[in-house]
């Protein structure tokens, strides 16, 4: 553990002063893991709706981009078919930065072409 002190003159500005009057001054201990808390409110979560609105999108297609895997989509409910969606709008942006929204289609089932088998 690192500690650094410093006199109190040098953090509230103070000069030392030619007084008569002779005191120490009280210094002002911060231990490293102190000096790394910082207070952190997360991002909260947001609906659908307002996620469409901030990527400019309709909501529909954000869902899908939801159900395919977009970073910063998260879903809620143990439903199969129907679920309820929350996003981060940082998530998102980064997402877009990235081009992670290209939504892939899916593959065309093999079909036996036109003309004769032989």
């Amino acid at each position: 553990m690192s500690i650094i002190t410093m006199p109190l003159e040098g953090i509230t500005g103070g000069e030392t002063g030619d007084s008569a009057e002779t005191f120490s001054a009280p210094t002002a201990v911060i231990t490293a893991k102190e000096s790394r808390q910082v207070l952190l409110t997360p991002e909260p979560f947001v609906s659908a709706d307002e996620a469409a609105q901030f990527l400019c999108v309709k909501r529909r297609y954000l869902l899908e981009l939801a159900r395919r895997g977009i970073a910063g989509a998260y879903a809620l409910g143990t439903g199969g078919k129907r679920k309820i969606w929350v996003f981060r709008l940082s998530e998102l942006a980064v997402s877009v930065v990235r081009n992670e929204t290209s939504i892939p289609k899916p593959a065309k089932p093999c079909t036996i072409g036109s003309g004769s088998p032989r």
